[in-house]
């Protein structure tokens, strides 16, 4: 079972169960399997418990594992262990993923009908399990299963990984029905390439990482192996889903796609006659790019691209992040990706314990200074596992209770308390750092590219029907564009939403943004560049009383 959806903001997160296709690959003749993707199929319990019900009946399982990757799906899994232990109660039930393997113990103390929880990959410990006479015997005496004899003590479990790749890189989606899922990619205004009939297909053709960004899940163990697929092996799963399921998008999971930069150079050399879209949604690092990378990026499809930047402030990076990253790596790979008009996003993280206004002030003026195309700001999470999670836990900047609350942190959202600053202040100090260089400054308004400011801006509307300064830059696209009807009504727009939200207009006060002039004033100072907020050097933290 994969993707359980809970209440409030858990989402649909419609994504092909890859970590599951992966240990059934590579335990495929050692068992028969079912897969109960709650994602696609239902969304209300009443149908999970129904169908659940029906399966457990008919399938007869002698294990049924869970698949918790988000922390928004933890909240729903008592309800399925509950119903499965009435209705089969010699089924074997386990559970594992990102959210729960690092806690593993908590996570058994706070479900006491789980058997276990696997720790870290799960391919060899359920080769191990379906190899063993007993089950319930075999997740005791597993170094990689956490069972409840597990809980007292006080020596760790201990990973057992897949050190070949190629065993499991053709993953087999046969066991899904790939049409049913509603895939998506990012917005890109600069690509809208099989939008109409997308058949996107994750992969990952790496694992490990050799760095501990303190807010990384990885940061916490001392691993730092690298494993790979071969090219050829990849090439040839490429192949089949192309025949088999008319792949036309490729996602890459790689958290360290170009480490190896050769070996990614010439997987994007190969992969350039298949024609795909290559989606990469996780950050790359600025260290391993070069022009030439670049170029077979996008000769292999790729149209956007998202650096992990993290910080514009060098100490920051070194002593908060701990990423072996120099600030100066950076601008020349936005020029390359400039060279190829690929659009460029930037991962930034504020919010981490030590950082102060003036490293956030250094981060907004270098995200200016690199012109980039979009931001992508986050508010330091603890995510369990991680270093800031330890920290954050033993400076007491987080309730350590909160974690199994439904109202508890989930990735993305702040919870950090420190002597220095709140939670909210950080979370304004974020959005107000968004509004500014993805709004106010956006870079395609700022170079005079309207035509992409334009497309961006819409989609934002569309998305966000509400949100002002979406239609206040819009407004400013169109009349570079001549579109004045257009502009007009984008411009009423904000005015109308920031008369009526003192929210939004205490955010336009911020930008020296007002509305008493009339439209015709507005157009002049749009079309000559001097709207105002560009590029003024405010105080992009202080807090906003509205």
């Amino acid at each position: 079972m994969t993707h359980l959806r809970s209440e409030g903001n858990a989402g649909n997160i419609q994504d092909y169960p890859y970590g599951v296709l992966s240990i059934i690959k590579h335990n495929d003749g050692l068992a028969d399997f079912d897969i109960l993707d709650l994602a696609v199929s239902q969304d209300k319990l009443p149908d999970v418990e129904r169908i659940l019900t029906a399966k457990l009946h008919e399938f007869r399982p002698d294990i049924l594992g869970i698949s918790v990757m988000f922390d928004n799906a933890y909240f729903s899994i008592a309800p399925i262990i509950e119903l499965t232990k009435r209705v089969s109660p010699s089924t074997l039930v386990v559970c594992g993923g990102p959210a729960v393997s690092p806690i593993a113990k908590k996570i058994l103390q706070n479900q006491p009908e789980l058997d276990a929880v696997c720790f870290s990959e799960g391919e060899i410990p359920f080769h191990d399990l379906l190899m063993s006479e007993d089950l319930f015997t075999a997740v005791e005496e597993h170094p990689s299963w956490v069972s409840r004899k597990d809980i007292s003590s006080k020596t760790g479990p201990q990973k057992r990984l897949l050190n070949n790749l190629d065993h499991v890189i053709d993953i087999d989606y046969s066991l899904i029905d790939v049409f049913q899922y509603d895939r998506k990619v990012s917005f890109n205004p600069l690509d809208s390439r099989y939008l109409d009939d997308l058949r996107a297909f994750p992969i990952v053709t790496s694992r490990g990482c050799p760095f501990k960004c303190s807010f990384c899940w990885h940061s916490g163990e001392n691993d730092r192996s690298m494993r790979y697929a071969g090219v050829d092996e990849l090439i040839a799963h490429v192949a089949n889903i192309v025949d088999l399921y008319g792949a036309n998008c490729l996602i890459f999971y790689d958290d360290m796609l170009l480490l190896a930069r050769d070996r990614a150079k010439e997987i994007f050399r190969r992969l350039a006659p298949f024609n795909l879209r290559i989606e990469l949604p996780n950050g790359l690092s600025p260290t391993y790019m070069d022009e030439e990378l670049v170029a077979l990026m996008y000769a292999a499809g790729v149209r956007s691209v998202r650096i992990a930047v993290e910080s514009g402030d060098e100490w920051v990076i070194r002593n908060l992040v701990n990423k072996p990253m120099k600030i100066a790596h950076v601008q020349p790979v936005i020029d390359a990706l400039r060279k190829y008009n690929i659009w460029v996003i930037a991962f930034i993280v504020v919010g981490l314990p030590g950082e102060t206004d003036v490293h956030r002030q250094t981060t907004r003026d270098k995200i200016i200074e690199w012109g980039i195309d979009l931001c992508s700001i986050s508010v330091a999470s603890p995510i369990k596992g991680s270093l800031l999670y330890e920290q954050c836990l033993t400076e007491g900047y987080i309730d350590p209770n909160a974690e199994f609350l439904v109202s508890g942190f989930l990735f993305g959202e702040n919870v950090i308390n420190t002597k220095e600053f709140t939670a909210e202040y950080i979370s304004e100090a974020a959005y107000l750092m968004n509004l500014d260089v993805n709004f106010v400054n956006a870079y395609r308004l700022q170079t005079g590219d309207y035509a992409a400011a334009d497309s961006y801006f819409q989609y934002i509307t569309r998305t966000y029907q509400n949100h002002a300064f979406g239609h206040y830059c819009l407004a400013i696209a169109k009349a570079n564009l001549g579109q004045r009807d257009g502009a007009e009504f984008h411009w009423s727009e904000a005015s109308r939403i920031s008369s009526s939200d003192p929210v939004w207009a205490g955010y336009f006060d911020h930008f020296g943004i007002v509305f008493d002039d009339a439209f015709d004033d507005f157009m002049r100072s749009a079309v000559l560049g001097k709207h105002p907020g560009a590029c003024l050097p405010v105080d992009n933290f202080a807090h906003v009383s509205a």
